[in-house]
């Protein structure tokens, strides 16, 4: 499994887990269990809780109207295991719908081996891959193969019959000094986990989990059914209610809290419930292990640290934090939204993106964590976070119907009757795209093609405008520029009208001018330089005897942000603030004109707090005597007016 979980703080001196008087928790992405399903085991712990939850899933009906266990026999299992959705089909890591087998499987490369349900069952074997057979994660030495134990779907999983053997009926442990190691890393040797220090055999991480809830949900299931005719083991208690010796308790436990609850062991729940009408308790409600070995923990975890946001935009803010510490394990981190709790998220996951939010917004979050006793951490770090300005999309073609009909962009050629045109899978991930070449006919053409936007874009009523595009280069060594210009009316020749680069872009030549393809994105590019009403274009020319690359576009879009003034000018007043938030409690303006300017500062409620004035194109404030918080900047020279949104840190 693989997650960040937990820290554990001499976990091998420990007698059992300190742990809980549990608040039943819904665990996101836990199984569900029917509604109402472990009712009569509500309020309780211990041993007590043991009983009821045996109860729950024994074989007898306990009037509640839900299935119980119903014995399926030996024989069925391999139907079991071929069942949709059975959790022991690989649908998680190849997904190649081959038998999952946690002795073979590698959840992060290729296997030695494979399985195909119903072929290859065991019969004989000389070495791993031969054959699969039942794997009884309680040996079947334990209770003498007796019935039902022996055909319980819960801790009788498929596995590869050399490596079934290789474990035998040792009990499960962790390794230092192997002597024996499976294809997929499992292995068997001297125990080195506090109390015992006989032979054993460890899985994978991915898989420790997985076991020990299969092997806590025997000692539930089965406490009736405990025997002292059953074989005294290394691993078996003289009583049903511990079940198992302290050591191994300690062990179930902590894999049961290192390896949290997979998708795959809730599908294998979901369909035991199908197959013999009882679940595993421990995976629908993980807690219910400390509840039951555990004693009651009081100590809450460390704070959440480092709480911070990834990724801003106008209506969402994606957080992140780093884990917190416990002496037992963390169980799910709340986030607080403006003293409010908005989201929990199971412990193994760091991040969380809020959304719906309102542009240019301060927001203020926190983190908390909540152990396995549902004891609740001091909360992270306030983290003030305000949300961007709404961002508009001023342009957008993707080529997707450039077949039929193409509206936003105009072609035109001016020395060849080579055009750009529209090309099946030319484009990102083989879409669509408009492409360029001037080679026909086996021969170069001298050529001077322009794609152009079909109408003029407006830049005065935004700021911030930011653009984005896709392009692919194959042979020669064409430029392709991209420009654009305010004198030119859609009308003629383009070249008979001034263009200029389009700033901050400066698309590459093909690197070496051979037939492989070249591909160069710009992403979010500042084209905010750009005033007035203008048109863009793509430039392709190799009338100076260049040699013909095959150029393609493709996905261009142009984003900016509505600016905040309310107010009408016939001449547009620019201004960029910066650095916003602020630093130092020092705030920059820059404009776009000289003159006598006022700038005024308010808070969110509209009182003013500050008015001066200047005639510089550049402007200098000290913001020390303000809180920290959002306020609006307006600046006015001569009638017009413009609002900016500051931040202060």
């Amino acid at each position: 499994m693989d997650f960040i979980m937990l820290y554990f703080k001499n976990l091998s001196k420990m007698k059992h887990f300190s742990l809980p008087i549990f608040l039943l928790i819904s665990y996101l992405g836990f199984a569900q269990a029917p509604s109402g399903y472990y009712n009569n085991a509500e309020g309780l712990s211990g041993f007590q809780l043991k009983t009821a939850l045996k109860n729950i899933i024994d074989s007898e009906d306990d009037g509640s109207g839900f299935p119980f266990h119903q014995d399926q026999g030996y024989g069925a299992l391999y139907d079991a295991y071929a069942s949709e959705n059975s959790g022991d089909t690989d649908d998680y890591f190849e997904e190649d719908g081959t038998v999952l087998d946690m002795y073979s499987e590698i959840p992060n490369g290729e296997e030695a081996y494979n399985y195909e349900h119903f072929q290859n069952q065991c019969g004989n074997y000389s070495g791993e891959g031969d054959c699969y057979n039942r794997e009884h994660l309680v040996p079947q030495s334990t209770f003498n193969s007796a019935s039902p134990m022996k055909n319980d779907y819960f801790h009788v999983v498929p596995s590869d019959g050399s490596v079934n053997g290789a474990r035998g009926s040792f009990p499960f442990g962790e390794v230092n000094q192997p002597s024996y190691v499976s294809s997929n890393g499992s292995k068997r040797g001297p125990n080195t986990f506090s109390g015992y220090e006989g032979t054993v055999f460890e899985p994978l991480d991915e898989f420790k989990g997985d076991i020990a809830r299969s092997i806590l949900y025997f000692a539930i299931r089965y406490e009736d059914e405990f025997s002292t005719s059953w074989k005294k083991n290394e691993v078996l208690a003289d009583n049903p209610q511990d079940f198992f010796v302290d050591w191994y308790i300690d062990l179930l436990l902590s894999w049961h809290t290192n390896d949290p609850v997979s998708q795959r062991e809730i599908d294998r729940n979901n369909n035991g419930y199908q197959f013999q009408g009882n679940r595993n308790p421990l995976i629908d409600r993980p807690e219910f292990a400390y509840q039951i070995w555990g004693e009651t923990d009081n100590q809450p975890p460390s704070a959440p640290q480092n709480l911070q946001a990834v990724y801003i935009s106008d209506s969402s803010v994606e957080l992140s934090w780093e884990p917190s510490e416990d002496n037992i394990g963390i169980n799910k981190y709340i986030i607080e939204q403006d003293n409010v709790n908005i989201a929990e998220v199971n412990s193994e996951i760091l991040n969380f993106e809020v959304e719906d939010l309102s542009p240019e917004t301060l927001y203020n979050f926190r983190v908390y964590a909540i152990d396995l006793s549902d004891n609740i951490s001091d909360p992270s770090e306030n983290l003030e976070v305000v949300t961007l300005a709404e961002s508009n999309i001023l342009f957008y073609e993707d080529f997707e119907n450039c077949s039929s009909v193409l509206s936003n962009f105009t072609s035109v050629s001016e020395q060849s009757n080579i055009d750009w045109e529209c090309r099946q899978s030319a484009g990102e991930n083989s879409s669509q795209a408009y492409q360029m070449n001037a080679f026909q006919n086996g021969q170069q053409v001298p050529s001077l093609d322009w794609l152009i936007t079909t109408n003029a874009l407006n830049f005065d009523n935004h700021e911030v405008e930011k653009m984005s595009f896709w392009t692919s280069a194959s042979f020669g060594n064409t430029k392709l520029e991209l420009l654009y210009s305010s004198t030119y009316d859609g009308n003629g020749n383009p070249s008979n009208f001034e263009w200029e680069e389009i700033p901050n872009v400066s698309i590459p030549l093909h690197p070496d001018g051979t037939s492989s393809l070249f591909v160069y994105e710009a992403t979010d590019i500042d084209i905010s330089e750009i005033t007035g009403e203008v048109y863009i274009a793509f430039r392709y020319d190799t009338t100076g005897g260049q040699e013909a690359t095959r150029w393609s576009v493709d996905n261009i879009l142009i984003t900016a942000e509505q600016l905040l003034s309310n107010y009408q000018f016939s001449k547009p007043l620019e201004v960029v603030l910066y650095p916003n938030p602020t630093k130092n409690s020092k705030v920059n303006l820059d404009f776009n004109l000289r003159g006598h300017k006022t700038i005024e500062i308010f808070d969110v409620s509209g009182k003013r707090l500050l008015s001066t004035q200047t005639y510089r194109k550049n402007y200098e404030g000290d913001v020390s005597q303000f809180s920290s918080g959002s306020y609006f900047v307006k600046i006015e020279q001569k009638g017009n007016s413009i609002v900016k949104r500051l931040i202060i840190k």
